[in-house]
């Protein structure tokens, strides 16, 4: 037999694998599976980060909003002409409903005066009867 013929007859082992540091194949599986538990956990994590950080950028325009407007209403409540101009427009923007207008008069009234010496009489004893 020929050399080459040797080595085609005798099955080499191929069967033994390199696991590295690890000493068997038990070994490398624990090792495996504490990674994936690991990984697992650590894309868990990550995932609650990112949502509670989607979160409070969500939130971050509102509480932005709250603040200018804080500050917005504290600038106008300090400055009396402001305020005057803001309920002015308002009011004139009330269209159709009866307030009162610049001047401060009230709206009183039509005067009911008396026909007769009896209605005045009637009047007259009406009115004192409500100052009691």
């Amino acid at each position: 037999m020929t050399e080459e013929e040797n080595t085609t007859q005798e099955p080499e082992d191929t069967t033994k694998v390199d696991l590295g540091k690890f000493q068997n194949v038990d070994a490398l599986m624990r090792a495996y599976k504490e990674l994936e538990a690991e990984f697992t956990r650590r894309s868990q994590r990550l995932r609650a980060l990112e949502a509670a950080a989607a979160q409070s950028e969500a939130e971050k325009p509102s509480r932005a909003a709250a603040d200018a407007h804080e500050e917005l209403y504290r600038a106008v409540k300090g400055d009396e002409e402001v305020r005057a101009r803001i309920v002015g427009e308002y009011l004139a923007s009330c269209k159709g409903v009866p307030l009162l207008g610049g001047g401060g008069a009230g709206v009183t009234a039509p005067v009911k005066r008396a026909q007769s010496f009896k209605e005045a009489g009637n009047m007259a004893l009406g009115f004192f009867k409500l100052q009691k």
